[in-house]
């Protein structure tokens, strides 16, 4: 092709690109002007949720005076905070008897995962009790131990005394293995 004939085709195409591209810009503009904004107020800002107020601040040991990110794992707590964590909780349970987790989490400015680990271990122990089940779920001060560090190390003495037992391995037959070898001679 000659260099005439390039330059036409160039400035062709370029020509109608611009065409193409004028119309879609006016087309979008008319259909904008028939969009009409509803007058109500705007949709509100989701707010923060405001973090709850610890009866006791000074009772927190480090751990539990960190939460972790939003959704993340906890960092790995002794057993003297965990204690803590349920003596605040049967503590409270003495005074407010028959309140639910979420009662119990913001009362002692606590995130649920800071407080699984303690109510499951109290009710094991007997410093803690329940009733009913799911987000029905009461908590009640147990009958059992009066102090949570000494539910904790009685919690210690059983688990280490309940060591898993290995099971004997089992030998494999040999008449499964003699049956498939006659077969195959034959």
């Amino acid at each position: 092709m000659s260099n005439s004939l390039q330059s036409a085709l160039s400035e062709i195409s370029e020509e109608f690109a611009q065409k193409v591209f004028a119309v879609i810009r006016t087309a979008f503009i008319a259909e904008l002007g028939k969009v009409t904004l509803s007058p109500g107020p705007a949709p509100a800002p989701r707010a923060r949720a405001a973090a709850p107020k610890a009866l006791a601040p000074a009772a927190k040991s480090e751990a539990v005076k960190k939460p972790a990110a939003k959704g993340g794992r906890l960092a790995r707590r002794s057993s003297e905070s965990i204690a803590e964590a349920l003596d605040g909780i049967a503590g409270l349970l003495r005074k407010k008897p028959g309140i639910g987790s979420e009662e119990i989490q913001k009362t002692l400015g606590l995130a649920r995962n800071e407080i699984a680990r303690p109510i499951a271990l109290g009710i094991s122990t007997g410093v803690l009790s329940k009733s009913g089940e799911k987000r029905a779920t009461k908590y009640f001060a147990g009958a059992g131990a009066k102090s949570a560090k000494k539910a904790v190390s009685a919690k210690k003495a059983v688990s280490a005394k309940k060591a898993p037992k290995k099971a004997p391995k089992k030998a494999p037959k040999k008449g499964g293995d003699e049956a498939a070898a006659a077969t195959e001679s034959t």
